[in-house]
């Protein structure tokens, strides 16, 4: 009877153990799988920077300084906060009349795929009168991206923020869409 009790009790105890060993085992099992999912998120994690630049003219830039591509999903010219649908909307919303003589721009727009480290000049503009009157009206223009990674994890940028925003998707609203 004593014999049988304390097999009994020893069986428990086995039985207990194998229970907390295999809890542990699992436990760190889901912690090493969502460790190894956010190394691999990190790995293709996007970082889009926008600002002017002045090489011989002005450019309005945009660059992929993160560590995977920026799945494009929408982008918006802002002036004054209100959208625009190209370039020369723009320069008539902010109130001025360039020539465009010389001027180079790229098509940026939802669905494009910016590489890792990749410059876009948006817009570029020789050293010329133009290229002040866009400069003298900085202050007015904004542009805005919203782009994802490849895991979808999706941020928004304007130009005059210091850093991304992560949000939970991006919207593209055609009314709004720039369109060059």
């Amino acid at each position: 009877m004593v014999k049988d009790r304390i097999e009994n009790i020893t069986n428990r105890i086995v039985s207990g153990s194998a229970t907390i060993i295999a809890v542990i085992a699992l436990a760190t099992g889901v912690y090493q799988a969502r460790l190894s999912r956010d190394q691999a998120k990190a790995s293709v994690w996007p970082y889009l920077v926008q600002g002017n630049s002045s090489n011989n003219g002005y450019s309005r830039i945009i660059q992929n300084v993160g560590l995977g591509p920026a799945m494009i999903r929408g982008f918006e010219v802002l002036v004054d906060g209100k959208p625009t649908r190209n370039w020369t909307d723009a320069a008539a919303k902010l109130g001025i009349r360039p020539s465009w003589r010389g001027k180079r721009s790229t098509t940026f727009r939802a669905g494009l795929v910016v590489p890792t480290g990749a410059l876009i000049e948006l817009l570029n503009l020789p050293d010329t009168a133009d290229e002040r009157m866009i400069r003298g009206a900085t202050a007015h223009l904004q542009t805005w991206v919203c782009f994802c990674s490849l895991y979808g994890d999706c941020w928004e940028n304007r130009s005059d923020d210091l850093a991304p925003k992560r949000i939970k998707a991006c919207v593209d609203d055609p009314t709004r869409r720039f369109v060059e």
